[in-house]
């Protein structure tokens, strides 16, 4: 049985991947310091340990590792703009740390977490620890040949979205609005347009990337279509939504240079939450 350490494993991607890792018949060795990610599978071939992920070290398990899975990182723009330390620190430390698993390991397989806003400035703590990570990573894979793949992802929604209060996803910030009987709050004029990726599909597209006869050095899990937030609000009818000024630091649009084929519509399946949670009201 093959086995994958997954960082940030209890978190909302990190869930869903560690569900299909399972059912794929890997064994999974889960790291999260449950600062963020609280779920959990019940299945014999999961194991969590519970600590920061930038203080973990290896053991004899790890040794047969085939291939590490980087989650764990603080995530949100408008989160960083509060938290800047925290920010840079928990990403900046976690992937060094995990690089160096990497190494240790010889893992043939090694995985980076990495976001959409590589199309946005480094203007806000988000983005510029995300671009430092990346520069470390590229620096290992030049000089030490470690085999990394960066992975993009672009606004993933779906079944158990990530509650991170204030510096909720726009689709669960809307939720939140809606089941608080208040109406959802679009910062700006609303054009801002982001890739909307279900999570089913952006997982799918993580298991292809495993399956390639060699380690690409990077995957754009993203939709091919840009979506405003306008567009996501109205979509929510018919609950009512206001405009408020527009908070700095994020990027008009993320768009996805090279899609992965989606199944979902971000569209529809709002509408679909919409008539569920109109009919459990």
């Amino acid at each position: 049985m093959k086995k994958i350490i997954v960082t940030g494993g209890q978190g909302f991607i990190g869930g869903h991947l560690v569900q299909r890792l399972l059912n794929e018949g890997f064994f999974v060795k889960v790291i999260d310091d449950e600062r963020i990610g609280k779920y959990k599978i019940q299945h014999e071939n999961v194991y969590y340990h519970n600590e920061d992920v930038a203080n973990y070290k290896l053991n004899s398990f790890d040794n047969e590792t085939v291939a590490i899975f980087h989650l764990a990182n603080s995530p949100r723009v408008r989160r960083s703009l509060d938290y800047p330390v925290d920010t840079l620190k928990n990403n900046i430390g976690t992937t060094l740390n995990v690089v160096d698993m990497a190494l240790q390991i010889g893992c043939p397989l090694y995985f980076s977490t990495s976001s959409s806003t590589k199309y946005a400035e480094s203007n806000n703590p988000y983005t510029l620890s995300k671009k430092m990570c990346e520069d470390i990573i590229l620096m290992f894979r030049r000089k030490y040949k470690l085999e990394t793949t960066l992975m993009y992802y672009y606004n993933v929604y779906g079944p158990g979205e990530a509650d991170y209060g204030p510096y909720s996803t726009v689709i669960r910030r809307f939720k939140q609005k809606i089941q608080e009987g208040n109406p959802m709050v679009i910062f700006g004029d609303g054009t801002k347009k982001r890739a909307f990726t279900h999570v089913n599909d952006v997982v799918e597209g993580m298991m292809s990337m495993m399956n390639c006869p060699f380690v690409p050095d990077e995957v754009h899990l993203g939709n091919k279509d840009s979506v405003s937030i306008l567009r996501i609000a109205q979509a929510f009818a018919p609950y009512e939504y206001i405009f408020e000024p527009d908070v700095p630091g994020e990027a008009q649009e993320t768009f996805c240079e090279k899609p992965i084929e989606c199944k979902h519509n971000v569209e529809e399946y709002i509408i679909e939450w919409v008539k569920n949670e109109t009919k459990n009201r």
